[in-house]
C-alpha cells in the first residue's frame, strides 16, 4: 500500500505540482488519524492548483 500511495503522490506532483502533493499527503494523515482539520487542509490545497486562474 505504501509503494501506491508513493506512485499517486508522485504523479499529482508531477501533474499540479508540490502544492498538490502537499494536499494529497495531509489529505491521506487526515483521513487516517480521523483529522478533520487536516483532511480539510489537505483537499483545499489538492484543489487549489486545478481552479487557479491561467493553468
Amino acid at each position: 500500500m505504501p509503494l501506491i500511495t508513493l506512485v499517486i503522490e508522485q504523479y499529482v506532483q508531477w501533474r499540479f505540482g508540490l502544492t498538490a502533493a502537499l494536499g494529497c499527503a495531509l489529505l491521506t494523515v487526515g483521513v487516517k488519524a480521523e483529522n478533520a482539520t487536516c483532511a480539510g487542509v489537505g483537499g483545499l490545497l489538492l484543489v487549489a492548483p486545478a481552479v487557479a486562474p491561467g493553468v
